[in-house]
């Protein structure tokens, strides 16, 4: 006898419940140590004081974590609601949510005047877009000259390609395949604090269910450029 399976719906409310359960004693954790460092910090030396520091960070990057997978659950567990979506407003709207980034960085965001109309779902897009923003922005580290992204659209096949391109420092190709899975990016780049770990999973996710796909082209030291197909 074959054992009985959770439907989406049931894994959707039971990680939901997980989440919220776990988040309390999270919130307790990053609550109390922030009141030691403020009330208890003159009696506590340098030592001690980092110590509750990590553990503040630690308890923080949980939550962070938490709500990464809590909104890519609800996004991939939603049914695509596509439509005749100008995609200069979605491009617009994701440079807005990375424009602190993108001016404490000094990036040159270059888009072009035309770009055209899409048949998708533009909340989902939206997400996939500004993870590829996102992703180019963490590695867009020069050691001279401007930091430059660009974003253009062109036709492909009957449908349209959208691509993000960076002069930043690019990714072994031998690891390529490794970063649309899940936390694959954090995998290969350690050292910088892992990155955005979860952001292109997601976007493959929904270039996916959208009937289309998604590439990557790098080089060392070269930059990348991320292309997401979207069929006719």
């Amino acid at each position: 006898m074959s054992e009985p399976s959770l439907t989406q719906d049931e894994l959707v409310r039971l990680f939901s419940v997980l989440s919220h359960d776990l988040k309390s004693p999270i919130f307790a954790v990053d609550g109390f140590s922030d009141l030691l460092l403020s009330d208890y910090k003159d009696k506590l030396d340098e030592e001690g004081q980092d110590f509750l520091r990590r553990i503040r960070a630690g308890a923080q990057a949980m939550k962070r974590v938490l709500d990464d997978m809590s909104h890519i659950v609800k996004t991939l567990s939603r049914p695509d609601i596509k439509h005749p979506t100008p995609l200069r407003e979605i491009v617009e709207e994701v440079i807005q949510k990375y424009n602190f980034m993108i001016e404490e960085g000094g990036v040159i965001v270059d888009v072009p005047q035309d770009l055209p109309v899409v048949d998708v779902d533009p909340e989902k897009l939206k997400d996939a877009l500004g993870a590829l923003v996102s992703n180019a922005l963490f590695f867009s580290d020069r050691q001279d000259g401007p930091r430059r992204i660009a974003i253009d659209s062109t036709n492909f096949n009957g449908g349209v390609r959208i691509c993000v391109r960076d002069n930043g420092i690019g990714i072994d190709p031998q690891y390529a395949h490794q970063i649309f899975e899940l936390g694959g990016m954090s995998k290969l780049d350690k050292q910088r604090g892992g990155g955005p770990g979860y952001g292109l999973y997601l976007a493959k996710q929904i270039i996916e269910s959208h009937g289309g796909e998604i590439t990557v082209d790098s080089k060392l030291g070269e930059g990348s450029t991320f292309c997401m197909t979207l069929p006719a």
